[in-house]
C-alpha cells in the first residue's frame, strides 16, 4: 500500500463511524464547555505524497544536498579560495537568487498530492487527492517531493517532529459556538499561542487530552486569526484566512511563518483532532525560518540544498500576498491535535484588531 493512501485511508473513519462519534461528543460535556472546545498541536508534518521507490514521482533520482552539490561545483584537483566556495555557497544560503541552477535539481512528477483545493477551481496543473478529489493546489509537492528531507523516509521528518513541545511553539485551536461536533452549519475557529506545554504520559511519547493551556493574548496577538466553518458528519472545514503561525528551533531560534489563505479540514473528536492545514506559504519566510533553525551541516543530513530548494518555490510559486508584496507557494500539512481546556488570563488585555492580518514583514514580529 502507497505511504500517502495508508495515511488518509482513515477518511472512511470519518463517515463510517459518525454514529460512534456523535455518542462521544453528545456524551462528553465535560469537553464541550460554553458551547467551545480547545485543542493544542501535538504533530505537524510537511504532507509530501511519495511512493517507496520514488520512480514514480522522481524518475530521475533524488535531488543533491549540499556537500554533493559542493563536490560537483568544486571537483577535487584544484586550487580554491574560501571567498568563492564556502562563504559564496553560505550567502546564497542567506541571500537567495532566481538565477539558473549550476548543478541539477528535479521537481516532482506526481500527479497526486495531499491538500486542499484553495481556489475553488480545477485547472491543468492541480493535483488529484489519494482519495480522488480533483483541483489539489499543492505546488510544494512539486518543489519538495524529490528532496530527501521531506519524504516519507526521512529520518528529519520523524525525528524532529517534538518540536511541538518546545514553549513557543503552542498552536491552540479553540473552535466556539459548537453545538455538536457530528454536525454544526456554523463554527469559529481561532488560533492562538499557547503558554503550556502540551500534556503527555510518563513516557513522555503519548500526549494526553485534558490539559490546560493559557492563552498569550499580549505578545502573541500575532498569532491570533479566525475562520469561519461548519462541521459535517464529523469533519471541520473553514474557508481561508490570513494566519501566522509560531516557529522556533534548536537554539531558541524564532522564526514565524505567515500562511495565506489558510483553510483547515479536520476530523474533530472529543478527545483529539488530526487532518490538513492548506494555504499559501510565504517563501521568504520559510527561507529565513530553514536557516535560522538549522545550518547547512543539519541539512545535509536531508540532503536539503536550501538555494536550489528556494528556486524551485519560487519557480512554481503561485501566490503573491498583496499587503507583503511576499511571493507564496501552496502546501499542505498534516497536523494533529489533543483536546485542552483554555484557560484566558485576568484583567484587561490588549487583542489583536486584526486578527487575521499577518505581520508585514520578519521586522514587524521582532
Amino acid at each position: 500500500m502507497k505511504y500517502g493512501i495508508c495515511f488518509w485511508g482513515a477518511a472512511a473513519l470519518v463517515t463510517g463511524a459518525g454514529a460512534g462519534v456523535a455518542v462521544a461528543a453528545e456524551g462528553s460535556g465535560s469537553f464541550i464547555q460554553n458551547r467551545s472546545i480547545g485543542y493544542v498541536m501535538t504533530s505537524e508534518l510537511k504532507a509530501i505524497y511519495d511512493t517507496p521507490d520514488g520512480k514514480m514521482e522522481c524518475p530521475q533520482g533524488i535531488n543533491d544536498g549540499p556537500r554533493e552539490q559542493f563536490k560537483i561545483l568544486f571537483p577535487e584537483g584544484k586550487k580554491y579560495t574560501l571567498r568563492e566556495t564556502q562563504l559564496e555557497r553560505e550567502g546564497e544560503i542567506w541571500f537567495p537568487k532566481t538565477t539558473p541552477e549550476k548543478t541539477q535539481y528535479h521537481d516532482s512528477q506526481s500527479k497526486i498530492a495531499f491538500g486542499l483545493n484553495l481556489d475553488g477551481k480545477v485547472g491543468a496543473n492541480d493535483y488529484t487527492s489519494p482519495e480522488g478529489e480533483k483541483g489539489i493546489d499543492n505546488n510544494l509537492q512539486r518543489a519538495w517531493g524529490c528532496t530527501a528531507n521531506y519524504r516519507s523516509t526521512s529520518y528529519n521528518l520523524f525525528a524532529f517532529d517534538n518540536w511541538r513541545k518546545y514553549a513557543y511553539n503552542i498552536v491552540v485551536l479553540e473552535l466556539t459556538d459548537v453545538d455538536s461536533l457530528v454536525n454544526d452549519d456554523d463554527v469559529t475557529v481561532t488560533t492562538y499561542r499557547g503558554m503550556d506545554k502540551p500534556m503527555t504520559d510518563a513516557t513522555g511519547a503519548k500526549y494526553l487530552p485534558g490539559g490546560t493551556q493559557r492563552l498569550d493574548l499580549r505578545w502573541g496577538k500575532q498569532f491570533i486569526s479566525s475562520f469561519k466553518g461548519k462541521i459535517k458528519d464529523g469533519v471541520l472545514t473553514t474557508a481561508g484566512a490570513d494566519y501566522t503561525m509560531p516557529s522556533a528551533g534548536n537554539g531558541s531560534s524564532i522564526a514565524d511563518i505567515r500562511y495565506y489563505k489558510t483553510q483547515w479540514r479536520l476530523n474533530v473528536m472529543p478527545e483529539r483532532a488530526e487532518g490538513l492545514m492548506a494555504g499559501y506559504i510565504d517563501i521568504p519566510d520559510w527561507n529565513s525560518a530553514s536557516n535560522q533553525q538549522r545550518s547547512t551541516h543539519h541539512q545535509a543530513y536531508g540532503q536539503a540544498a536550501t538555494p536550489s530548494i528556494y528556486r524551485a518555490m519560487m519557480r512554481n510559486a503561485d501566490y503573491k500576498d498583496e499587503k507583503s508584496g511576499d511571493p507564496a507557494i501552496s502546501m499542505a500539512l498534516r497536523v494533529k491535535f489533543t483536546q485542552v481546556f483554555i484557560k484566558r488570563p485576568e484583567g484587561n488585555v490588549a487583542m489583536n484588531d486584526t486578527a487575521s492580518a499577518p505581520a508585514k514583514n520578519a521586522a514587524d514580529r521582532d
